[in-house]
């Protein structure tokens, strides 16, 4: 007997659909989370994908590849000792690094040469997709191509939004913050091994895979993954805690790796005398975390 698959896709998704109102009111899930879950599209295009090829999203494919154009290509800089920047791509691949100086640059090729939406300031940088707003249709647009240059001298809160694509941010000698990464149907990864400076790492993962690679500095932070694989990648020495969550389709690959278990917490023996501690707060549903897997992050 042969099986339809696409139907079979469509009976997964109507599954998921029909067990959400079932959660709400054995009390799994509060009427606030019900009303966030439409953040979570991506995870309704694996269940229609399922067989159908649709899937290919969540590994960085999406839009069409027809012949693009150059765009000119911007530049400024910031004026102060910090900068707040956003990059929301909506289908497509970005190139995120940091120069020497203050100036930042965004290059690349799109659809007709127009390039993104930019709004820039002495102390902030927008960088958004023009003709997209998100959702679950973003994987049909046009497939453009970004490269960022941010500067290394004032501190930048870094806030990064991919909705289907590829990412790649080697932010080698930057000064940063906050660097806030939410990736929906992609794949992405994030070299924070020689920045000069980080205070806290925030990322959300709906559907796809991540990989970062921490620095050798203290620092904390809070990964969410939600049907995805993320990986990470930490120097030898550093001192290690990671929290997990209790969800009983999540997947934490800690052992092995010296880190010792207490309860959801895994931590390298002496901790809490280590001159550089990483704390991170690690969650998945149905998603899984490794740490220093043979591959490495990339």
């Amino acid at each position: 007997m042969r099986v339809r698959r696409g139907f079979l896709g469509w009976g997964v998704f109507l599954i998921l659909a029909g067990a959400v109102p079932l959660l709400v009111r054995s009390g799994y899930l509060t009427e606030d989370q019900m009303a966030s879950l439409w953040t979570l599209w991506p995870l309704i295009l694996v269940g229609i994908g399922v067989g159908t090829g649709v899937s290919t999203i969540s590994s960085g494919g999406c839009g069409s590849e027809a012949a693009k154009t150059g765009f000119p290509t911007q530049n400024g800089s910031f004026g102060g000792s910090s900068a707040a920047v956003t990059l929301q791509l909506n289908c497509g691949s970005l190139e995120v690094a940091a120069a020497q100086g203050t100036s930042w640059r965004v290059e690349g090729h799109d659809r007709d040469g127009a390039g993104p939406e930019i709004d820039a300031g002495n102390a902030s940088l927008q960088v958004r997709s023009r003709d997209q707003n998100g959702g679950p249709f973003t994987f049909l647009g046009q497939h453009d191509d970004w490269t960022v240059t941010l500067p290394s001298a004032p501190t930048v809160d870094l806030d990064l939004k991919l909705n289907a694509g590829s990412s790649h941010a080697n932010l080698a000698g930057a000064t940063t913050g906050i660097v806030d990464l939410e990736l929906n149907a992609g794949t992405s990864t994030v070299d924070l091994s020689e920045v000069a400076a980080i205070e806290r790492l925030e990322a959300g993962l709906n559907a796809g895979s991540l990989g970062i690679t921490r620095p050798n500095k203290s620092m904390t932070g809070s990964i969410q993954a939600n049907a995805g694989a993320v990986k990470l990648c930490a120097p030898d020495g550093v001192g290690l805690r990671l929290r997990t969550g209790e969800s009983i389709i999540a997947s934490y690959d800690y052992g092995g790796h010296g880190l010792v278990q207490d309860g959801s917490t895994w931590s390298t023996p002496g901790y809490d005398t280590a001159a550089v501690q990483i704390d991170l707060e690690t969650r998945a549903n149905a998603g899984s975390f490794s740490l220093n897997p043979a591959g490495g992050c990339d």
